[in-house]
């Protein structure tokens, strides 16, 4: 099906339900109909019996998270809440939470919607690839009124999740007291800063006398100074030619580079809401709303870097055993030090989100439908990558012939123990000394720049039984068109080379950085001369204007993807004297058209594909407090945009060429699930579940000969070419098991905890297993309350096992992961709180190590958060 008439089909279907009746222009959120209780929710315990009903009264494996009251979200991160859910793990990067991990996959196979709807999504992040994940960082806590996290799908819930779906839910103004007014504000601070920075909301919300219209409007402003602090093996470990002294052999294994990194950003996120409520008759609604997501994280990075040669003679190593302990020197005569300091001021990502929704009651039916756009662009606008040396160094310049092994470098020696996190002695140069470091080059200069547009549009119609067996039928149609771009330029690399005024670093320099890596136990590069960013930023940013700095078109990472999908489905609803459920069948069809550049010339594919996901969900009620669930289903994901590139770059001399794919097939796969849930007090409940997951079509990077013009000695020809890139060509399962237990004690007193324990492997083409970066085998949560009139306090722990992840040149196994979270509210007055929270309290780390050779190659310390508050409702 062409373009054309996959969109003139869907206008003239909805068309069609629309002039059946003007409600079906509106939305019904794309989560289950179920029987829950209605619950006025304030406190710990009330939100956690709102989540536990949720849970009991969904056909399917559903898990949720509901608002203490109006802006008093569990957690400051709709992540770091997520983590506590079983079979959900998260991925930091710079201490908040940016992705989620749902049963064994990775996260941009999960959906993240809002109020059932998609929300176009980009990233900040210049070097990493283009995914579907939904960047957690763009969200706040404080407009969220509920998450509900579907583990097992339903024909009426969008596809391409082979996770789970998470459904992020706002708050409506006919649901609230007429003139509501809620304002907080509060104080944040991290333990590796010394800035204090402000944070502040307000929610409004009114409605009339008759209760049929109302208006909502929300914002919300935080600004934290955050970051990381890392010790790390950069470019992986490698044989060296040298007598290993414990073993007298003639080789062994030493880090390439070895490197301190103080990455400190000013983060201002900020979100604001508009909803208009309308409900002319008890059986008509309409709602209308705008959300606005930003996020800015201007920031720099510090990085003191110590690189090794590979060459015989150039280190005295000692390597007591891989795996265990590891030590070496490096000469000064075969290494170089290098500080890089990184500076990236315009860094936004932004959403925006415009949905008309509503709902028709009529005689034993339901008519329901949306129509709504959203957008996103995000990016670095430019970076300035400066490098400074030793004074003594003989090559004045990178780029030099005699620079690149460091072979006249007289200062460059160092010496380093990776027995733990990581010790990194210079040998002969005070990194403290700016007056000991001159310019090299300014790396980069570049520009990176993400937009992401998507309109949709939907129809449903639910239809009442009087059945002995069926209850309810539900049908509907869903057009939505997506349209992803990435667009990088470089700085030309002519200029950048040698413009900088002769000098040292003392010219530039605003101090010594101090109080680094308190994980490390002393002797380390904790303290460096540090480079005054704010004047290099002003120095850099005068030499563009001034046109001295160019841009150069980075084609090769230039691409957009463009998807047009239809989806159509049935569900039907069934229950009896002791069970529900439903079963239903979800058909779409995608049509995606990739473009990007070959040898500077534009290249545009197109390819049509089509899933048809049947998924059954059924409930038993063993008795009135144990419910028996089975669910089983067919499920799919799409591909990464930065896969679907398309393209090649080609070496001719090596008769060789390297791209994206823009054939890639959606990973496919079919689940199962079973579970036993136990309700044995209203706030209380004990469960256990089974999932399985067998995943075809999965991506992995492989070389095939493939006939590629141009490449080899014949160009006019088609000629045999060794072609890396991704292809649809592996295997995977996910097998695991849920444990989750909740109590509340009369007392006040209460616990939640839940185990999870996932076996995930794939199969690459030539057979062998390899882990699911991401996933951790066993994970644990655990959290204990305590609530009267005057205080309401919580105490969480969290734990994952070790899990693979993807380092700069290679992949990383992280060691055990743990972190404890608090908060304390005091009820002042009646509307009144006070709080204190603490995120990460004990400042873990994330550790991780070389998977070759099982040797440290990373230290990771967030730090600490601590977050005091101040909230009145009127």
């Amino acid at each position: 099906m062409n373009k054309a008439s996959l969109k003139l089909s869907t206008l003239a279907i909805c068309i069609s339900a629309l002039y059946v009746s003007p409600m079906a222009l509106a939305a019904a959120q794309t989560q289950a109909d179920s029987d829950i209780e209605t619950i006025e929710v304030r406190g710990i315990r009330r939100s956690l019996e709102a989540s536990m009903n949720t849970k009991r009264f969904a056909d399917g494996v559903v898990d949720a998270i509901t608002a203490e009251d109006i802006g008093k979200f569990p957690d400051k991160n709709i992540g770091d809440a997520l983590q506590r859910i079983s079979g959900v793990t998260v991925d930091r990067q710079y201490g908040e939470v940016n992705g989620v991990t749902i049963r064994g996959t990775a996260p941009e196979q999960s959906r993240i919607l809002l109020n059932g709807q998609t929300v176009a999504s980009t990233s900040w992040y210049d070097l990493g690839p283009a995914t579907r994940t939904f960047n957690m960082e763009l969200l706040s806590a404080e407009q969220v009124s509920g998450v509900q996290v579907y583990k097992t799908p339903e024909a009426d819930i969008e596809e391409g999740a082979l996770g789970g779906t998470v459904n992020l839910t706002t708050r409506k103004p006919l649901e609230l007291d007429a003139n509501t007014l809620l304002l907080s504000a509060e104080l944040a601070q991290s333990s590796l800063y010394d800035e204090t920075d402000p944070g502040a909301s307000i929610l409004a919300s009114w409605k009339n006398e008759d209760e049929k219209f109302g208006i909502l409007a929300a914002y919300s402003y935080e600004q934290l100074t955050s970051g990381r602090h890392v010790l790390e093996s950069i470019g992986g470990y490698y044989e060296y030619f040298a007598e290993n002294q414990a073993t007298g052999q003639e080789s062994t294994v030493g880090a390439w580079s070895l490197g301190s990194q103080a990455f400190k950003s000013e983060r201002e996120r900020t979100s604001a809401q508009l909803t208009a409520q309308f409900a002319p008759t008890d059986n008509m609604e309409f709602v209308l709303d705008y959300f606005r997501f930003e996020f800015d994280n201007p920031h720099v990075n510090h990085n003191f870097l110590t690189v090794g040669a590979r060459g015989a003679g150039s280190t005295n190593v000692t390597n007591n055993a891989l795996g265990g302990t590891e030590q070496a020197t490096i000469l000064p005569a075969y290494a170089s030090i290098i500080y890089n300091p990184v500076v990236r001021n315009a860094v936004n990502m932004k959403a925006d989100v415009l949905n008309l929704t509503g709902k028709f009651q009529g005689d034993g039916f339901e008519l329901s439908g949306v129509i709504g756009k959203s957008t996103s662009d995000g990016g670095t606008q430019f970076g300035a990558s400066s490098w400074w040396i030793p004074a003594s160094d003989e090559g004045g310049k990178i780029g030099d012939p005699a620079f690149p092994n460091g072979q006249n470098s007289t200062d460059g020696g160092f010496t380093y123990d990776a027995t733990g996190p990581y010790q990194v002695w210079l040998t002969s140069l005070d990194a403290t000394d700016a007056t000991q470091f001159k310019h090299a080059q300014e790396a980069n200069f570049d520009t990176t720049v993400q937009e992401h547009d998507m309109s949709y549009a939907q129809a449903d119609v639910k239809f009442e039984l009087d059945g002995n067996f069926f209850t309810a039928i539900k049908t509907g149609i869903k057009f939505n068109s997506s349209e992803f771009s990435r667009i990088a330029f470089n700085r030309n690399p002519d200029e950048v080379l040698g413009f900088v005024p002769d000098g040292n670093l003392s010219n530039w320099s605003d101090g010594v950085l101090t109080g680094l890596h308190s994980q490390s136990s002393g002797h380390t590069l904790d303290a460096y001369a540090s480079l005054d960013t704010d004047k290099w930023w002003d120095f850099i940013s005068g030499k563009y204007a001034a046109g001295e700095l160019t841009e150069v078109a980075n084609l090769g990472n230039t691409f957009s993807v463009d998807e047009d999908m239809i989806a159509i489905y049935a569900k039907a609803d069934f229950s009896g004297e002791n069970y529900r459920g439903n079963i239903g069948l979800r058909y779409v069809e995608t049509e995606q058209t990739s473009s990007g550049y070959a040898d500077g010339a534009v290249f545009k594919e197109t390819v049509d594909y089509n899933n048809l996901l049947p998924s059954v969900n059924f409930a038993y009620d063993l008795s009135d407090d144990i419910i028996i669930r089975a669910a089983a289903s067919q499920v799919m994901s799409r591909a990464n945009y930065s896969d679907l590139k398309p393209g090649l770059a080609i070496n001719a001399n090596f008769g060789s060429a390297t791209g994206g794919n823009p054939d890639l097939k959606p990973y496919e796969a079919n689940q199962g699930d079973i579970a036993i849930e136990y309700y044995f007090t209203s706030a209380s409940m004990a469960s256990a579940g089974f999932f399985s997951k067998q995943i075809d079509n999965v991506v992995f990077s492989t070389e095939a000969v493939e006939f590629v013009d141009g490449c080899g000695a014949s160009p006019d020809l088609y000629e045999q070419c060794r072609v890396t890139r991704p292809r649809s060509n592996g295997e995977g399962s996910v097998n695991g098991i849920e444990l989750q237990l909740q109590h509340s004690f009369a007392n006040g007193f209460g616990v939640v905890t839940n185990y999870t324990y996932v076996d995930s492997e794939t199969t690459t083409p030539d057979g062998s297993k390899e882990m699911v970066p991401g996933v951790s085998e066993n994970s644990f949560n655990a959290s204990v309350f305590f609530e009267n009139d005057i205080i309401s306090t919580r105490l969480a722990y969290n734990w994952r096992s070790e899990w693979i992840g993807v380092g700069a040149a290679q992949a990383v196994k992280n060691d055990n992961y743990q972190q404890i979270d608090a908060s304390i509210i005091w009820h002042a007055m009646e509307n009144l709180d006070v709080s204190l929270e603490g995120v990460n309290l004990t400042n873990e780390v994330v550790q991780s190590y070389d998977t070759n050779f099982a040797l440290t190659q990373n230290t990771i310390e967030f730090g600490s958060r601590y977050y005091l508050g101040v909230s009145y409702k009127f």
